[in-house]
Protein backbone atom coordinates (compact mmCIF):
# COMPACT_ATOMS: atom_id res chain seq x y z
CA UNK A 1 0.00 0.00 0.00
CA UNK A 2 2.89 2.16 1.06
CA UNK A 3 4.42 1.76 -2.62
CA UNK A 4 2.04 4.71 -3.82
CA UNK A 5 3.64 6.79 -0.98
CA UNK A 6 7.09 6.33 -1.35
CA UNK A 7 6.25 7.13 -5.84
CA UNK A 8 4.40 9.97 -5.25
CA UNK A 9 6.97 11.44 -2.48
CA UNK A 10 9.49 10.89 -5.27
CA UNK A 11 7.49 12.55 -8.06
CA UNK A 12 6.27 15.52 -6.05
CA UNK A 13 8.00 15.98 -2.55
CA UNK A 14 11.35 18.37 -1.72
CA UNK A 15 12.50 16.34 1.08
CA UNK A 16 16.47 15.69 1.04
CA UNK A 17 16.34 12.05 1.93
CA UNK A 18 14.05 9.67 1.90
CA UNK A 19 14.21 6.21 4.03
CA UNK A 20 12.48 3.51 3.06
CA UNK A 21 12.78 0.77 5.78
CA UNK A 22 11.12 -2.80 5.18
CA UNK A 23 11.93 -6.19 5.86
CA UNK A 24 11.77 -7.34 2.32
CA UNK A 25 14.86 -6.46 1.33
CA UNK A 26 14.38 -7.76 -2.61
CA UNK A 27 11.07 -5.94 -3.12
CA UNK A 28 11.93 -2.55 -1.09
CA UNK A 29 15.21 -2.43 -3.38
CA UNK A 30 13.62 -3.02 -6.33
CA UNK A 31 10.83 -0.22 -5.60
CA UNK A 32 13.56 2.19 -4.67
CA UNK A 33 15.52 1.41 -7.96
CA UNK A 34 12.13 2.41 -9.95
CA UNK A 35 12.36 6.02 -8.68
CA UNK A 36 15.78 6.80 -10.00
CA UNK A 37 15.92 9.12 -7.37
CA UNK A 38 19.44 9.64 -5.43
CA UNK A 39 17.16 11.07 -2.08
CA UNK A 40 15.63 7.90 -1.89
CA UNK A 41 17.74 4.59 0.17
CA UNK A 42 16.84 1.57 1.69
CA UNK A 43 17.22 0.61 5.25
CA UNK A 44 16.81 -2.75 6.76
CA UNK A 45 14.22 -3.24 9.58
CA UNK A 46 12.85 -5.81 12.23
CA UNK A 47 9.10 -4.28 13.27
CA UNK A 48 9.10 -6.71 15.85
CA UNK A 49 11.83 -4.60 17.68
CA UNK A 50 11.20 -1.36 19.00
CA UNK A 51 14.20 0.00 19.29
CA UNK A 52 15.29 -1.25 15.56
CA UNK A 53 12.63 1.28 14.62
CA UNK A 54 14.49 3.73 16.81
CA UNK A 55 17.65 3.46 14.99
CA UNK A 56 15.84 4.20 11.97
CA UNK A 57 13.49 6.87 13.13
CA UNK A 58 16.86 8.58 14.65
CA UNK A 59 17.93 12.22 12.77
CA UNK A 60 14.64 12.11 10.86
CA UNK A 61 12.01 14.90 10.75
CA UNK A 62 9.40 12.72 9.14
CA UNK A 63 7.86 9.43 9.35
CA UNK A 64 5.28 7.63 7.58
CA UNK A 65 4.28 4.59 9.13
CA UNK A 66 2.44 1.68 6.76
CA UNK A 67 3.65 -1.19 8.69
CA UNK A 68 0.12 -4.04 9.31
CA UNK A 69 -1.69 -2.81 13.01
CA UNK A 70 0.39 -5.58 14.90
CA UNK A 71 3.20 -3.14 15.02
CA UNK A 72 1.69 -0.51 15.98
CA UNK A 73 2.70 -0.44 19.85
CA UNK A 74 6.38 -0.67 18.57
CA UNK A 75 6.19 2.44 16.18
CA UNK A 76 4.47 4.63 18.95
CA UNK A 77 7.23 3.84 21.23
CA UNK A 78 9.72 4.18 18.77
CA UNK A 79 8.45 8.09 18.17
CA UNK A 80 7.76 9.14 21.80
CA UNK A 81 11.64 7.94 22.27
CA UNK A 82 12.91 9.59 19.42
CA UNK A 83 10.64 13.21 19.36
CA UNK A 84 10.21 16.22 17.45
CA UNK A 85 8.53 13.79 14.79
CA UNK A 86 5.98 14.61 12.29
CA UNK A 87 4.08 11.60 10.87
CA UNK A 88 1.09 10.20 9.28
CA UNK A 89 -0.16 6.70 10.15
CA UNK A 90 -2.10 4.15 7.70
CA UNK A 91 -3.50 2.10 11.07
CA UNK A 92 -7.12 2.47 11.87
CA UNK A 93 -6.87 0.01 14.71
CA UNK A 94 -7.63 0.81 18.33
CA UNK A 95 -8.41 3.85 18.13
CA UNK A 96 -9.16 4.65 22.57
CA UNK A 97 -5.91 3.16 22.85
CA UNK A 98 -3.97 5.45 20.19
CA UNK A 99 -5.58 8.18 20.89
CA UNK A 100 -5.15 7.88 24.82
CA UNK A 101 -1.52 8.81 23.72
CA UNK A 102 -1.96 11.78 21.90
CA UNK A 103 -0.85 14.22 25.08
CA UNK A 104 2.29 12.51 25.50
CA UNK A 105 3.35 12.66 22.04
CA UNK A 106 2.47 16.00 22.45
CA UNK A 107 4.62 16.21 25.30
CA UNK A 108 7.56 14.66 23.21
CA UNK A 109 7.14 17.01 20.09
CA UNK A 110 5.42 14.51 17.91
CA UNK A 111 2.27 15.06 15.23
CA UNK A 112 0.91 12.27 13.72
CA UNK A 113 -1.92 12.29 11.89
CA UNK A 114 -3.52 8.68 12.45
CA UNK A 115 -6.14 6.73 10.38
CA UNK A 116 -4.97 7.94 7.15
CA UNK A 117 -4.44 6.70 3.85
CA UNK A 118 -7.91 5.69 2.11
CA UNK A 119 -9.97 7.07 5.05
CA UNK A 120 -8.71 11.10 4.31
CA UNK A 121 -10.74 10.63 0.85
CA UNK A 122 -13.82 9.17 2.78
CA UNK A 123 -13.71 11.69 5.18
CA UNK A 124 -13.42 14.74 2.97
CA UNK A 125 -16.65 13.55 0.07
CA UNK A 126 -18.34 13.63 3.57
CA UNK A 127 -17.08 17.08 4.05
CA UNK A 128 -17.50 18.53 0.82
CA UNK A 129 -21.05 16.87 0.36
CA UNK A 130 -22.42 17.95 4.17
CA UNK A 131 -21.87 21.36 2.93
CA UNK A 132 -23.94 21.07 0.05
CA UNK A 133 -26.82 21.10 2.50
CA UNK A 134 -28.03 23.38 5.68
CA UNK A 135 -29.25 20.43 7.72
CA UNK A 136 -28.04 16.71 7.04
CA UNK A 137 -29.76 13.98 7.95
CA UNK A 138 -27.82 10.68 6.46
CA UNK A 139 -24.20 10.25 5.61
CA UNK A 140 -23.28 7.28 3.56
CA UNK A 141 -20.45 6.01 2.90
CA UNK A 142 -19.15 3.62 0.40
CA UNK A 143 -16.03 1.89 -0.20
CA UNK A 144 -16.14 -0.33 -3.95
CA UNK A 145 -13.30 -2.87 -3.56
CA UNK A 146 -13.32 -4.48 -6.77
CA UNK A 147 -10.89 -7.29 -7.29
CA UNK A 148 -10.75 -10.85 -8.27
CA UNK A 149 -10.55 -13.50 -5.30
CA UNK A 150 -6.78 -14.41 -6.14
CA UNK A 151 -5.82 -10.61 -6.58
CA UNK A 152 -4.89 -9.89 -3.53
CA UNK A 153 -2.10 -9.20 -0.50
CA UNK A 154 -2.14 -11.77 2.92
CA UNK A 155 -3.10 -7.98 4.09
CA UNK A 156 -6.36 -7.00 2.51
CA UNK A 157 -7.40 -10.63 2.73
CA UNK A 158 -6.93 -10.49 6.46
CA UNK A 159 -9.03 -7.08 6.06
CA UNK A 160 -12.03 -8.66 3.92
CA UNK A 161 -12.55 -11.87 5.77
CA UNK A 162 -12.21 -9.39 9.11
CA UNK A 163 -14.82 -7.70 7.10
CA UNK A 164 -17.35 -10.33 7.23
CA UNK A 165 -16.81 -12.34 10.58
CA UNK A 166 -19.74 -12.74 12.64
CA UNK A 167 -17.43 -12.63 16.05
CA UNK A 168 -16.68 -9.34 14.81
CA UNK A 169 -18.47 -6.08 17.01
CA UNK A 170 -16.98 -3.03 15.25
CA UNK A 171 -19.85 -2.67 12.55
CA UNK A 172 -21.30 0.48 13.60
CA UNK A 173 -23.72 3.04 12.58
CA UNK A 174 -24.02 6.60 14.17
CA UNK A 175 -27.83 7.41 14.18
CA UNK A 176 -29.08 10.06 16.85
CA UNK A 177 -26.35 11.16 18.95
CA UNK A 178 -24.91 7.71 19.84
CA UNK A 179 -22.91 4.93 18.28
CA UNK A 180 -24.70 1.48 17.67
CA UNK A 181 -22.25 -0.93 17.46
CA UNK A 182 -22.38 -4.95 17.18
CA UNK A 183 -24.12 -5.27 13.63
CA UNK A 184 -24.46 -8.53 11.94
CA UNK A 185 -22.52 -9.08 8.86
CA UNK A 186 -23.95 -8.92 5.49
CA UNK A 187 -26.87 -6.29 7.41
CA UNK A 188 -28.06 -2.82 6.59
CA UNK A 189 -28.17 -3.75 2.79
CA UNK A 190 -28.47 -1.04 0.51
CA UNK A 191 -28.07 -0.92 -2.81
CA UNK A 192 -26.15 1.77 -4.81
CA UNK A 193 -24.34 2.27 -8.24
CA UNK A 194 -21.25 2.73 -8.42
CA UNK A 195 -19.28 4.27 -11.68
CA UNK A 196 -17.90 1.46 -13.91
CA UNK A 197 -16.62 -1.43 -13.48
CA UNK A 198 -18.58 -1.90 -10.50
CA UNK A 199 -21.88 -0.79 -11.25
CA UNK A 200 -25.02 -1.05 -8.96
CA UNK A 201 -24.27 -3.34 -6.13
CA UNK A 202 -25.88 -4.63 -3.02
CA UNK A 203 -23.55 -3.14 -0.16
CA UNK A 204 -23.40 -4.25 3.22
CA UNK A 205 -22.07 -2.34 6.35
CA UNK A 206 -18.19 -2.78 7.70
CA UNK A 207 -16.26 -2.07 10.55
CA UNK A 208 -14.94 1.21 9.06
CA UNK A 209 -14.41 4.11 11.81
CA UNK A 210 -16.46 6.88 9.93
CA UNK A 211 -19.37 6.54 11.85
CA UNK A 212 -17.43 6.68 15.06
CA UNK A 213 -15.16 9.28 14.09
CA UNK A 214 -17.21 11.66 11.59
CA UNK A 215 -19.68 13.25 13.94
CA UNK A 216 -16.66 14.85 15.13
CA UNK A 217 -15.90 16.47 12.20
CA UNK A 218 -16.94 20.53 12.29
CA UNK A 219 -19.10 20.29 9.59
CA UNK A 220 -20.72 17.51 10.82
CA UNK A 221 -21.78 18.96 13.79
CA UNK A 222 -22.74 22.57 12.12
CA UNK A 223 -25.10 20.63 9.82
CA UNK A 224 -27.01 18.23 12.47
CA UNK A 225 -26.45 15.35 10.80
CA UNK A 226 -28.26 12.51 11.84
CA UNK A 227 -27.00 9.42 10.89
CA UNK A 228 -24.14 7.58 9.47
CA UNK A 229 -23.10 4.36 8.28
CA UNK A 230 -20.06 2.79 5.86
CA UNK A 231 -20.89 0.31 3.65
CA UNK A 232 -18.87 -1.86 1.12
CA UNK A 233 -19.07 -3.53 -1.86
CA UNK A 234 -16.22 -6.55 -3.27
CA UNK A 235 -16.28 -8.22 -6.48
CA UNK A 236 -18.55 -11.60 -6.70
CA UNK A 237 -15.56 -14.01 -5.75
CA UNK A 238 -15.48 -12.13 -2.42
CA UNK A 239 -19.10 -12.17 -1.58
CA UNK A 240 -18.74 -16.30 -2.36
CA UNK A 241 -15.65 -17.09 -0.34
CA UNK A 242 -17.37 -15.19 2.26
CA UNK A 243 -21.25 -16.53 2.22
CA UNK A 244 -19.36 -20.27 1.87
CA UNK A 245 -17.17 -19.82 4.89
CA UNK A 246 -21.21 -18.26 6.94
CA UNK A 247 -22.60 -21.32 5.12
CA UNK A 248 -20.20 -24.23 6.53
CA UNK A 249 -19.86 -22.30 10.19
CA UNK A 250 -15.80 -21.62 9.40
CA UNK A 251 -15.90 -18.91 12.24
CA UNK A 252 -17.91 -20.52 15.08
CA UNK A 253 -15.40 -23.35 14.94
CA UNK A 254 -11.79 -23.61 16.96
CA UNK A 255 -11.03 -26.46 13.82
CA UNK A 256 -11.20 -29.55 12.54
CA UNK A 257 -9.02 -32.62 12.48
CA UNK A 258 -7.69 -33.52 8.89
CA UNK A 259 -5.26 -36.42 9.58
CA UNK A 260 -4.90 -35.96 12.91
CA UNK A 261 -3.67 -32.19 13.29
CA UNK A 262 -6.54 -29.41 14.33
CA UNK A 263 -6.91 -26.57 11.36
CA UNK A 264 -8.67 -23.73 11.60
CA UNK A 265 -11.07 -23.82 8.05
CA UNK A 266 -10.74 -20.00 7.89
CA UNK A 267 -6.91 -20.14 7.94
CA UNK A 268 -6.62 -22.88 5.58
CA UNK A 269 -8.93 -20.97 3.25
CA UNK A 270 -6.85 -17.30 3.84
CA UNK A 271 -3.92 -19.28 3.37
CA UNK A 272 -4.75 -20.38 -0.14
CA UNK A 273 -6.27 -16.86 -1.55
CA UNK A 274 -2.56 -15.47 0.21
CA UNK A 275 -0.44 -18.52 -1.58
CA UNK A 276 -2.29 -17.41 -4.97
CA UNK A 277 -2.32 -13.38 -4.33
CA UNK A 278 1.76 -13.65 -3.28
CA UNK A 279 2.81 -16.13 -6.72
CA UNK A 280 0.85 -13.70 -9.01
CA UNK A 281 2.65 -10.42 -6.81
CA UNK A 282 5.84 -12.18 -7.61
CA UNK A 283 6.47 -10.63 -10.89
CA UNK A 284 7.26 -6.77 -11.85
CA UNK A 285 5.36 -6.53 -15.24
CA UNK A 286 4.25 -3.71 -17.61
CA UNK A 287 0.96 -2.11 -16.56
CA UNK A 288 -0.75 -3.45 -19.99
CA UNK A 289 0.17 -6.91 -18.42
CA UNK A 290 -1.18 -6.84 -15.11
CA UNK A 291 -4.63 -8.34 -15.18
CA UNK A 292 -5.45 -10.59 -17.92
CA UNK A 293 -7.80 -11.91 -16.60
CA UNK A 294 -10.25 -9.10 -16.81
CA UNK A 295 -11.06 -5.95 -19.20
CA UNK A 296 -10.76 -3.85 -16.19
CA UNK A 297 -8.22 -3.10 -14.20
CA UNK A 298 -8.60 -4.29 -10.21
CA UNK A 299 -9.37 -0.55 -8.40
CA UNK A 300 -11.19 1.00 -5.12
CA UNK A 301 -13.90 3.48 -5.78
CA UNK A 302 -14.96 5.56 -3.01
CA UNK A 303 -18.32 7.53 -2.97
CA UNK A 304 -20.47 9.29 -0.29
CA UNK A 305 -23.78 10.01 -0.58
CA UNK A 306 -25.57 12.41 1.61
CA UNK A 307 -29.36 13.85 2.03
CA UNK A 308 -30.55 16.22 3.60
CA UNK A 309 -32.66 19.69 3.31
CA UNK A 310 -30.91 22.76 1.09
CA UNK A 311 -32.79 26.03 0.46
CA UNK A 312 -35.96 24.40 1.67
CA UNK A 313 -36.30 21.54 0.05
CA UNK A 314 -35.01 17.98 0.93
CA UNK A 315 -32.36 17.01 -1.98
CA UNK A 316 -29.80 14.40 -2.33
CA UNK A 317 -25.78 14.86 -2.87
CA UNK A 318 -23.34 11.86 -3.99
CA UNK A 319 -19.59 12.28 -5.10
CA UNK A 320 -16.96 9.20 -6.04
CA UNK A 321 -13.70 9.20 -6.15
CA UNK A 322 -12.30 7.21 -8.38
CA UNK A 323 -8.15 6.48 -8.98
CA UNK A 324 -5.67 6.86 -12.06
CA UNK A 325 -4.37 3.34 -14.15
CA UNK A 326 -1.38 3.54 -14.20
CA UNK A 327 -0.01 5.25 -11.02
CA UNK A 328 3.30 4.24 -11.72
CA UNK A 329 3.79 6.18 -15.00
CA UNK A 330 4.43 2.79 -16.90
CA UNK A 331 6.80 1.88 -14.79
CA UNK A 332 6.93 -2.38 -14.05
CA UNK A 333 5.39 -2.91 -10.98
CA UNK A 334 2.98 -5.46 -9.27
CA UNK A 335 -1.10 -5.41 -9.68
CA UNK A 336 -1.66 -4.83 -6.12
CA UNK A 337 1.17 -2.10 -5.77
CA UNK A 338 -1.01 0.15 -8.63
CA UNK A 339 -4.64 -0.89 -6.59
CA UNK A 340 -2.84 0.69 -3.94
CA UNK A 341 -1.97 4.14 -5.16
CA UNK A 342 -5.45 4.89 -3.39
CA UNK A 343 -4.19 4.33 0.20
CA UNK A 344 -0.48 5.33 -0.58
CA UNK A 345 -1.21 8.62 -2.38
CA UNK A 346 -3.27 10.26 0.67
CA UNK A 347 -0.28 9.37 3.01
CA UNK A 348 1.81 11.33 0.54
CA UNK A 349 -0.36 14.49 0.26
CA UNK A 350 -1.43 14.62 3.61
CA UNK A 351 2.32 14.26 5.32
CA UNK A 352 3.56 17.44 2.77
CA UNK A 353 0.35 19.33 3.75
CA UNK A 354 1.49 19.23 7.42
CA UNK A 355 5.82 20.01 6.22
CA UNK A 356 3.91 22.63 4.23
CA UNK A 357 2.15 23.98 7.89
CA UNK A 358 -1.56 23.41 6.13
CA UNK A 359 -2.19 21.13 8.90
CA UNK A 360 -0.65 21.98 11.99
CA UNK A 361 -1.97 19.92 14.65
CA UNK A 362 -0.04 18.70 18.27
CA UNK A 363 -0.45 14.92 19.25
CA UNK A 364 -2.46 12.45 17.46
CA UNK A 365 -4.93 13.61 15.91
CA UNK A 366 -7.55 11.79 12.72
CA UNK A 367 -8.89 13.93 9.59
CA UNK A 368 -11.69 15.28 11.47
CA UNK A 369 -10.25 17.18 13.94
CA UNK A 370 -7.01 18.01 11.88
CA UNK A 371 -8.29 21.18 10.07
CA UNK A 372 -7.70 19.82 6.71
CA UNK A 373 -8.75 21.76 3.61
CA UNK A 374 -10.96 19.18 1.52
CA UNK A 375 -11.08 21.17 -1.45
CA UNK A 376 -7.07 21.53 -1.36
CA UNK A 377 -6.80 18.22 -0.86
CA UNK A 378 -8.83 17.10 -3.64
CA UNK A 379 -7.02 19.66 -5.88
CA UNK A 380 -3.56 18.13 -4.55
CA UNK A 381 -5.22 14.25 -5.32
CA UNK A 382 -6.43 15.52 -8.65
CA UNK A 383 -3.58 17.18 -9.99
CA UNK A 384 -1.62 13.19 -9.70
CA UNK A 385 -4.58 11.77 -11.60
CA UNK A 386 -7.12 11.21 -9.20
CA UNK A 387 -10.66 12.14 -10.28
CA UNK A 388 -13.79 13.59 -8.21
CA UNK A 389 -16.68 12.90 -9.10
CA UNK A 390 -19.90 15.29 -8.19
CA UNK A 391 -22.81 12.55 -9.91
CA UNK A 392 -25.93 15.03 -8.25
CA UNK A 393 -25.21 17.94 -5.77
CA UNK A 394 -28.45 19.83 -5.12
CA UNK A 395 -30.19 22.06 -7.30
CA UNK A 396 -29.55 25.95 -6.40
CA UNK A 397 -32.67 28.11 -5.88
CA UNK A 398 -33.25 30.51 -8.87
CA UNK A 399 -34.50 34.13 -7.14
CA UNK A 400 -37.73 35.14 -8.66
CA UNK A 401 -37.65 37.52 -11.09
CA UNK A 402 -39.91 40.56 -10.96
Amino acid sequence: MTSGCVYDLSQTSDFDEVVVADADEENARRLVDTLDDDRFRFEPVDATDADDIERVLEGADYVVNGLPYQFESNVLDAMERVGDLTGVDLNAFDFDEVLGRSDDFAEAGNSLWFANGGLVSTIALGMVACEEFDDVADVNFYWGMWRLLTQTTPGLTDTVTYEHDPNVDERAKWADGEVIDDLPAFSEQREFEFPDPIGRQNTYVISHPEPITFPEAPVAQAKNVDRIITRGAWHDEWKEYERTLHAADAFETDGVEVDGQEVDPVEVMQAQIKAEGLARESEWQPPEELSPETEWTPQTILSAEVTGSAAGSDDRAVFHFEQPFPFFDGNDITLMREYGCYVGVPLSVTLQLMADGAVDEDGIFITETSGLDADRYFDEMEARGFDLVAEQTPEETVPAQD
